[in-house]
C-alpha cells in the first residue's frame, strides 16, 4: 500500500456523469486518504480476501461453501463496474501502468469483465 496506487486513476471522481456518482468515502479524510485511493484500497482488500476464500473454499480447505465468496466476488465486480465504464467513457489511464490504447483495449476490459461476472455468478447458483 506504497507509492502509487494504480487503480486510483480509473476511480470515478464525485459527480460524474451528470451528478450521479455520488459514491461516499467514509473517514477517507481521517485516514489521510484522497478519495481515489480510498476506493482503490478498500476494493483492492476485497478483491485479495475474496480471492483467497473462494479459491481455499474450492480446494475444500475451508468449511464454507463456494457460493458464498462466489457472491460476494460477483457483488464486488458489479460494484467496480462503473470504473471500467468511466475508463472507456473517459480513456482514463492506470498511473504506472502502460496506456491502454483506447478505445480497442477497453473493448478487452469490458469483456472480461462479463467473463467474470459469468464466472462468479456460475459459481453462486451451482
Amino acid at each position: 500500500f506504497r507509492g502509487q496506487v494504480p487503480f486510483a486513476g480509473i476511480v470515478p471522481p464525485k459527480g460524474t456523469w451528470g451528478g450521479l456518482w455520488q459514491v461516499p468515502a467514509p473517514k477517507a479524510e481521517e485516514l489521510g486518504l484522497e478519495y481515489s485511493v480510498y476506493h482503490s484500497y478498500w476494493t483492492g482488500i476485497c478483491e485479495v480476501g475474496g480471492g483467497l476464500w473462494l479459491a481455499l473454499s474450492g480446494v475444500g480447505a475451508l468449511p464454507t461453501p463456494v457460493q458464498i465468496p462466489a457472491s460476494l466476488m460477483f457483488l464486488l465486480t458489479f460494484a467496480v463496474t462503473p470504473a471500467n465504464i468511466y475508463m472507456y467513457t473517459h480513456d482514463a489511464q492506470m498511473k504506472g501502468a502502460p496506456a491502454i490504447p483506447y478505445p480497442e483495449g477497453h473493448y478487452f476490459r469490458g469483456a472480461l469483465q462479463c467473463v467474470l461476472l459469468a464466472i462468479f455468478w456460475k459459481l453462486t447458483f451451482q
